[in-house]
């Protein structure tokens, strides 16, 4: 959480209308889920994945804001990536978003 803390500080941008520190601080709320400390996301977790739903309109966008999840989740430690299609159905939507590790190409991320 620290890590993610001093990524929202350095302002740390991603392309197109998308800024990596608001797309940080969406998803903060997810990492204890992510990292499998609990058994599903916070309320706060699922507001945020609302919002970056409702911003990732377009190709750009989504891989702008993948982008940005990639930064951010190599700083938290240890996470599975597997957890992350999980958190929109656990919320409620109807997302298809894929595991995001180091090794994702974010060009090549499509979400539905």
């Amino acid at each position: 959480m620290v890590s993610m803390v001093i990524l929202l500080i350095t302002g740390c941008e991603a392309q197109g209308s998308i800024n990596c520190p608001e797309v940080f601080d969406d998803v903060a709320p997810c990492v204890s889920f992510l990292k499998s400390n609990t058994k599903h996301p916070s309320e706060d977790c699922c507001q945020g994945i609302k919002t970056l739903n409702g911003e990732a309109g377009s190709q750009e966008n989504r891989e702008a804001i993948c982008l940005c999840l990639k930064q951010g989740l190599a700083s938290v430690g240890d996470y599975d990536p597997k957890r992350i299609p999980l958190v929109p159905t656990e919320c409620g939507l109807s997302v298809d978003l894929p595991p995001i590790d180091d090794k994702t190409d974010c060009k090549n991320v499509h979400w539905i």
